[in-house]
């Protein structure tokens, strides 16, 4: 019985994927999800109060899979650039698995329950990311530091989201924001002082670009 209770909420999570993917968030409701995801509504309600719990349970897991990923290539020991890559291949891994993770993104700015979650999620990620340029040898100042962590993360996930919306188009405008972040942080790493590595940005865009 509970194994077939799992099979059943792997259902219900997989059509409201879909679902969501194909209509948004304000348009998803239990009856479309029952019936995509073959399963009777009082089932779906006795597993689920309502949309907005799938919804959580998918985030949360969503999440919780973004930092075992994360974990995952931290104990590896690898570079910047290697731990970069590892990262962006562990995250198209997710997107498969989450049938794109933009919709289950937007949907989460929702539900007001969430929206702490998010929080708190991107918190664990300056600690991360801070803690990996640490180690790689950054010495900036502990608030400069939480500045450029919190721009790389927020404009990777913009800018991925973005690329994948315009399909093969989008790829190269991908290609080339990682090449922004990876100069960005190499100059974090190797020079101490943020405003030398600020006023040397135009310098670093021509290099991307070319």
């Amino acid at each position: 019985r509970q194994q077939r209770s799992q099979e059943t909420v792997t259902r219900i999570e997989q059509a409201t994927l879909a679902l969501l993917q194909e209509q948004g968030f304000p348009a998803l409701n239990t009856n479309a999800i029952a019936t995509r995801a073959g399963v009777g509504i009082k089932s779906l309600y006795h597993l689920f109060p309502n949309k907005e719990a799938i919804i959580c349970r998918l985030a949360m897991d969503w999440l919780a899979a973004v930092c075992a990923a994360q974990e995952a290539i931290r104990t590896q020991e690898c570079g910047l650039q290697e731990t970069l890559i590892l990262l962006d291949q562990a995250l198209d891994a997710l997107d498969t698995r989450f049938v794109g993770y933009g919709a289950l993104w937007q949907a989460m700015d929702l539900i007001p329950a969430l929206r702490e979650v998010e929080r708190e999620h991107e918190r664990g990620q300056i600690t991360f990311w801070s803690e990996r340029l640490r180690h790689f040898g950054c010495r900036w100042p502990e608030p400069a530091l939480t500045a450029l962590v919190r721009y790389f993360y927020r404009t990777a996930d913009l800018v991925k989201q973005s690329a994948k919306e315009q399909g093969p188009a989008g790829q190269r405008m991908w290609q080339l924001h990682q090449q922004w972040l990876a100069q960005l942080l190499a100059a974090a790493i190797a020079e101490p002082d943020p405003e030398r590595v600020w006023q040397a940005v135009p310098t670093l865009l021509t290099d991307t670009a070319g």
